[in-house]
């Protein structure tokens, strides 16, 4: 059900959690970006008030809410594509497929954005400055992705580990401490190996990093972070991953370029540096 009628169907409420719930409905955009302690100031409320009205809502936390509201935001506009799952159509010229794609990644990354906890991405990213080793686990056409931010954390001198065998990805988790972050992409959390990466990885205390989408995923009880992956395609009913791809992406060049400007200048020295090692007659 969509969360505004939820918030609007409750009978129960008291002065100050109706007071909550009118600012979510004049002001949704702006509550998706507020941290809970910014929230109760701005409506006047203590923190107790606000989770109380998150208890009655059924939900697990004001993440979970922000989600929600989000996803609820989607819905109530008018979409650029009528299908998001089959943006092309036989009929459609060269152009038209262009600008058809265009829409479809244009609604991804705002959905995407809307998702995002810039509170969450700043820890995340801080574990990641703080990590000895990083090491990435997922699996099928993920693991190009993986590989692209093992590429990017390389040319400022990062490693980071892709492992891909099913042997290995477990001797990886095995081999991780509390010094490693895990960062694992996992749509809804379906494959047999990540349940079992994660298990070792909590026993052996290493955060995790777990890029998903919106809809329920088991992988979820064992994360230390959470981060939302646009989640308005087909995970199976569709011509391709279109919207995945791109959603994807954009979260994993954040993590990038936070990681990167932390120590801007040294960064970008480390990158010319060996650019120029690499291509001598640039010298």
């Amino acid at each position: 059900m969509n969360i505004f009628k939820k918030l609007n169907d409750l009978s129960d409420l008291t002065v100050n959690e109706k007071l909550v719930a009118d600012f979510i409905n004049q002001h949704p955009r702006e509550f998706i970006e507020l941290k809970p302690k910014e929230i109760a100031q701005q409506t006047f409320v203590s923190l107790p008030t606000l989770y109380r009205l998150v208890s009655k809502l059924g939900l697990g936390g004001i993440n979970d809410l922000k989600i929600e509201v989000a996803t609820s935001i989607k819905e109530g506009e008018d979409s650029a594509i009528k299908n998001i799952d089959y943006p092309i159509l036989p009929t459609d010229t060269h152009y038209q497929v262009m600008l058809n794609l265009k829409d479809v990644y244009q609604e991804t990354l705002e959905e995407t954005i809307d998702l995002s906890d810039s509170d969450v991405l700043l820890k995340a990213s801080q574990l990641l400055l703080n990590a000895k080793v990083i090491d990435m686990y997922t699996t099928s056409a993920n693991i190009f992705f993986a590989e692209n931010f093992k590429f990017q954390m390389q040319e400022i001198n990062v490693m980071v580990n892709v492992p891909k065998e099913e042997y290995t990805t477990k001797l990886t988790a095995a081999n991780s401490t509390e010094q490693n972050v895990a960062i694992i992409i996992s749509y809804g959390g379906r494959g047999k190996i990540l349940h079992d990466v994660v298990k070792i990885l909590k026993k052996n205390n290493t955060p995790i990093i777990l890029i998903t989408s919106i809809f329920d995923n088991p992988l979820k009880e064992y994360s230390t972070y959470n981060i939302y992956m646009s989640s308005i395609e087909d995970h199976y009913n569709k011509i391709s991953s279109f919207s995945t791809r791109i959603t994807l992406l954009f979260i994993l060049d954040t993590l990038y370029s936070l990681y990167f400007k932390r120590d801007y200048d040294k960064n970008i020295e480390s990158k010319l540096n060996n650019y120029k090692k690499i291509n001598q007659d640039l010298l």
